[in-house]
């Protein structure tokens, strides 16, 4: 069985779980700690490649800048 996990491309971490109704975020662990949490093998997982919140305000401009940049119609 294949399972799909979150994965920050900046730090590599996944996400372990989705907020609760208000209860805040989400945890972010290595990639390795969740495995040997639901001991899971390296051939059942699948990464979705996205952004922790940690490195997302981190990195925020830069991320924003290059999207707007790369991703703009020429006139």
């Amino acid at each position: 069985m294949e399972t799909i996990i979150a994965a920050c491309c900046f730090c590599r971490n996944v996400r372990d779980g989705f907020p609760k109704d208000g209860d805040g975020a989400e945890s972010w662990v290595t990639l390795q700690t969740y495995r040997a949490k639901y001991r899971l093998d390296e051939r059942d997982l699948k990464l979705s490649h996205t952004y922790c919140p940690d490195c997302m305000m981190r990195y925020r401009q830069l991320l924003y800048s290059a999207t707007a940049n790369n991703h703009a119609l020429p006139l």
